[in-house]
């Protein structure tokens, strides 16, 4: 009994070693160039952004910006064209908030990600926000884009990383 104990409790040590670099290695990088992002169910998530080689993590730019710094993966299976990662992320100093991502796609041509933030505000009730998004590949980056930067489609603002 003790034995099997010990083997558990070795289980559980290594899979929270083994889970959280996980997560950007086993993503495909994205081609670097212009991407078009756009979400149906968020009005807010409609833009094109200039992706390069050194920063291509969609997690960072799409989902959750600072995502490597702000937030912990509790959870992440990914294979070769999809994935689900799961992670607590800072939202303030005293407020963390659950991350659910579920995506798939190439990653050169295009992919769609699903995102699930929920947190509990000031007021003492859970919070969700909800995004489903389609990314595609749209070439070149255009010569006011450098790369890191968003434009916004509707209003024609751009954001600087």
């Amino acid at each position: 009994m003790l034995v099997f104990k010990r083997t558990l409790i070795g289980a559980a040590l290594l899979s929270v070693f083994l889970i959280s670099p996980a997560t950007a290695k086993d993503i495909p990088p994205r081609t670097a160039g212009l991407w078009l992002l756009k979400a149906e169910d968020n009005p807010f998530a409609d833009w094109s952004m200039c992706i390069e080689e050194d920063r291509n993590d969609f997690l960072d730019t799409d989902v959750w910006d600072n995502f490597a710094n702000e937030c912990k993966v509790t959870s992440s299976s990914t294979r070769k064209s999809s994935g689900k990662i799961d992670a607590t992320c800072k939202l303030t100093e005293k407020t963390d908030a659950k991350l659910q991502v579920t995506f798939s796609g190439d990653f050169k041509t295009g992919y769609s990600f699903e995102s699930v933030t929920r947190f509990v505000n000031a007021l003492g009730k859970t919070n969700t926000l909800h995004a489903n998004a389609k990314v595609t590949y749209a070439g070149k980056c255009p010569t006011e884009l450098k790369p890191g930067m968003k434009k916004m489609t509707k209003s024609g603002f751009i954001l600087r990383p």
